[in-house]
């Protein structure tokens, strides 16, 4: 709909799914699955909030990156545009067990079974890779050190926005003879 036409849009603004907390959740539940119980999983770089008791993983989006140009489809009242993203997660993993938990991560993150696990969600999430992971060293607040460990994922994560669009549903149509006279009689 052009801008200024005169007609107000029936439906207006966009909508964009999965969002931020959706894909945070989804893994969340996969790390659940696969990390010894007690371990607490939350998202990191949360405002005045304490950490979880130990041990404990942070989740954080890192990076996007676009794959592909978009697609697109339409419906009866939106055109919705796909973009497949490139999504770097980094974890943060502390406490007893950062080791082995990281090793576990790193491990099945490209296994079927972890493939099969994001298959079930609504919008497309695939595991694509992991970096190395990486130990640094962190001191809680009693300055004693505790293990930490890090890593990067990668997934394979299509947004979708849908766009308010207005459409012709009927069309007027009024047939004009070609054998009109000029000028055309009244």
């Amino acid at each position: 709909m052009v801008q200024g036409s005169g007609y107000a849009a029936e439906q207006s603004g966009t909508s964009i799914t999965p969002d931020d907390g959706q894909i945070y959740g989804a893994v969340r539940n996969w790390l659940l699955g696969i990390l010894p119980a007690g371990m607490a999983v939350v998202q990191g770089q949360q405002n005045r909030v304490a950490p979880p008791a130990l041990p404990f993983v942070t989740m954080l989006l890192l990076e996007r990156e676009r794959l592909a140009t978009n697609s697109w489809t339409y419906t009866p009242t939106t055109r919705e545009v796909r973009e497949p993203v490139r999504l770097g997660m980094q974890l943060g993993l502390f406490g007893p067990g950062a080791g082995a938990g990281v090793q576990a991560i790193t491990t099945l993150w490209r296994d079927p079974d972890a493939a099969t696990c994001f298959a079930g969600l609504p919008f497309p999430l695939a595991p694509l890779d992991a970096d190395a992971p990486t130990r640094s060293g962190f001191w809680e607040g009693e300055h004693q050190y505790e293990e930490h460990w890090s890593v990067v994922l990668h997934m394979q994560v299509t947004f979708q926005t849908s766009i308010a669009q207005d459409f012709a549903t009927t069309l007027s149509v009024i047939a004009l003879s070609a054998d009109v006279t000029d000028p055309p009689e009244e």
